[in-house]
């Protein structure tokens, strides 16, 4: 049991014991955590390096630059490759590990829990990226399938309509991701049909405008021909009435007249 305190001397001096007893004791804990750190940043330097050799080794560029995911990361202007960010998920995933494991050697609760959260919502992210990077393909694939196909059908319009599923496929994958990662679902949501009810509002009009005489020509043919089988019976009744029966008695199933018949005997 300490000594009561009496004075002020006497309680700074027990203050201050008690805080350098603190300190050495926690000192080995402390220097841990700093090597581990600082063992944790080197590794996961390495390891990134290593990652991203691997996949320049594999090719990854060129799947990317196929799929379009270089040529997004460029109007976004980031500098790294496809490798490059693949690696750098890499590297801060260990090093967020490591700073966890620091953590819980000092005993500090919040840095721990706030790292817990970071390190679940990685995963999530990931997967993000993957469906962006599929719908992308996905998306171009589209794009070039009903670009061909239009142009070999003719139509004018093949490339809006192209770039209008492209946009339609990669905004599905958009929304998609955002979902996974859980960042303001129900206002994407909104926002996507949204768009879509804008879209075929946009066809809507533009058939209703631009299409309104090809479809009166179309309907105005329809009804000709509607009209012209309509009267063909009875044109026919008319002419079959015009013959008189001695005419019709005249004329064997031959289509030859009695008369001729007998002179060809």
């Amino acid at each position: 049991m300490p000594a009561p305190v009496t004075d002020l001397g006497t309680a700074l001096m027990t203050g201050l014991t008690a805080a350098f007893v603190a300190l050495l004791s926690a000192l080995p804990a402390i220097l841990g955590a700093a090597i581990l750190l600082i063992a944790g940043w080197i590794i996961s330097g390495a390891v990134a390096g290593l990652v991203a050799k691997a996949l320049r080794a594999a090719r990854l560029e060129t799947a990317s630059q196929r799929i379009g995911f270089t040529a997004f990361l460029r109007r976004m202007q980031v500098k790294t490759d496809a490798a490059g960010i693949v690696a750098g998920f890499v590297k801060w995933y260990a090093r967020l590990v490591f700073v966890l494991m620091a953590a819980d050697l000092v005993h500090i609760t919040a840095i721990s829990t706030i790292v817990n959260d970071v390190l679940a919502f990685v995963p999530n992210l990931l997967v993000a990226a993957f469906m962006v990077g599929a719908f992308a393909w996905l998306a171009q694939l589209a794009r070039n399938a009903s670009q061909n196909a239009l142009e070999a059908a003719r139509v004018a319009n093949a490339r809006p309509i192209a770039l209008l599923a492209y946009v339609a496929t990669f905004g599905f994958g958009v929304v998609a991701a955002a979902t996974q990662i859980g960042v303001a679902s129900t206002l994407i949501d909104i926002a996507f049909t949204g768009l879509i009810a804008a879209l075929a509002l946009a066809f809507g009009l533009a058939f209703g405008l631009g299409g309104r005489d090809e479809a009166a020509r179309i309907w105005s043919d329809l009804r000709s021909t509607a009209t012209t089988a309509v009267a063909a019976p009875a044109s026919v009744q008319v002419s079959d009435a015009r013959v008189s029966p001695v005419e019709k008695a005249a004329v064997p199933h031959n289509g030859q007249p009695h008369g001729e018949v007998v002179a060809n005997r």
